[in-house]
């Protein structure tokens, strides 16, 4: 048994992509897998809420591969590619059953990939007697959402693996003790995010429009480095300026949703210091720091048409319960 938390960018999602940093931190929403070694080579996936897969595991061309017999392959595709990776990591290939439960929507911008990337790698290895370090689970977690998704940030399996506050830029990642206790609110559009592929519309962007976008990108990265600044000086008001300074850019890389732009300016009409997206965009969550008005800002939100938490952040990361 396994469990990972989810996540919310404060600053720098998408810039981070490209080498800018980012600040994110865990949050107190989880995802649990457990997995029990089965008989012979079947897989069998239980994700309550999101489906189910049956198959088994085949040796093609010297790698442990699963092939699918019926299910939902697709929902279920970052479960099936970290576990290949991992079989491939301990080099075994050995059949499991996999129950899956997760306090995060798929695709709500709350890092729910890297939960239980991260999760089902560290519950795998542990049914079959490996304790993986962190750094190799984070990694196998990092491929698996590469494979899928065709690019991808180490932020968030790095915070699903090692929890609190962590800037994360390129390879390096950078854990912050000395933050302000923050009051988060977060809305939930309860649109579906495709992190995929707003990723690849990103880069698409910067291909194709380099001199509009890359500064664009730049400017995010600045954003985060005056964030982090602000908050270790206990400036929320600076954060929360730098908060729409921040959605102000996404927007300008066309992802955000009106939607979200609604449960944005809701919160921000209603006391919030600051508002924006959090994850990939496109539908998902939106954030809101506020010091005294989260009732408030809550029924704003939830008169918008979003769904309103309130998130307690800087949380644990993996626990692994053998």
């Amino acid at each position: 048994m396994a469990s990972s938390p989810g996540q919310i960018f404060l600053f720098g999602e998408h810039a981070v992509v490209y080498g800018f940093p980012a600040l994110a931190t865990a949050i107190n929403m989880r995802t649990e897998v457990q997995a029990e070694l089965g008989s012979n080579n079947k897989i069998e996936i239980h994700s309550q809420g999101v489906g189910k897969l049956e198959g088994e595991v085949k040796e093609v061309n010297g790698k442990w591969s699963i092939k699918k017999k019926s299910g939902d392959s697709e929902k279920l595709r970052f479960v099936t590619e970290v576990i290949q990776l991992t079989l491939n990591h301990i080099d075994r290939g050995d059949g499991f059953r996999i129950y899956i439960k997760s306090d995060l929507p798929p695709g709500s911008g709350l890092g729910s990939s890297s939960a239980v990337t991260t999760a089902t790698a560290a519950a795998v290895s542990s049914a079959l007697g490996k304790n993986l370090t962190r750094e190799e689970i984070s990694d196998l977690a990092y491929n698996s959402e590469l494979e899928v998704q065709g690019a991808a940030s180490r932020t968030g399996v790095n915070v699903a693996t090692y929890g609190g506050f962590l800037k994360i830029q390129e390879s390096e990642k950078k854990s912050l003790e000395r933050l302000p206790k923050l009051k988060i609110l977060i809305g939930y559009t309860g649109n579906y995010s495709n992190t995929g592929k707003l990723v690849g519309n990103v880069r698409g962007l910067k291909e194709s429009r380099p001199t509009i976008v890359n500064p664009i990108l730049k400017a995010i990265g600045k954003a985060t480095e005056s964030g982090i600044e602000s908050l270790e000086e206990g400036n929320l008001e600076r954060v929360g300026v730098l908060m729409n300074a921040n959605q102000s850019l996404l927007r300008g890389l066309n992802v955000s949703s009106p939607h979200l732009n609604d449960l944005i300016q809701a919160a921000r009409s209603s006391g919030a210091l600051g508002a924006k997206l959090t994850g990939a965009g496109g539908g998902g969550c939106m954030i809101a720091l506020s010091q005294e008005d989260i009732d408030r800002i809550s029924k704003s939100i939830s008169e918008a048409g979003g769904e309103s938490m309130e998130a307690k952040i800087g949380a644990e990361g993996l626990k692994n319960d053998q």
